[in-house]
């Protein structure tokens, strides 16, 4: 393997990362309304957070991989 392949190989592995981040994101905002009390709801809303924030940084460091 090339250099240049294991380059792309590894932004195939960031933007998958990113992708599952954001798959994860969306179940739970689907599942957010039907949570009844109110810290599993707060600790939902918060992994939403995180997880749309890690795909964001996934996704900008295989944009920088990319670049190089």
């Amino acid at each position: 393997m090339d250099h240049d392949e294991a380059i792309r190989k590894f932004g195939h592995v960031l933007i998958r990362g990113a992708d599952h981040a954001q798959e994860a994101a969306t179940e739970l905002e689907a599942l957010v309304p039907l949570l009844v009390s109110d810290k599993p709801r707060l600790l939902a809303q918060a992994q939403i957070k995180a997880s749309h924030r890690l795909a964001k940084e996934l996704r900008e460091l295989a944009g920088t991989v990319k670049q190089t």
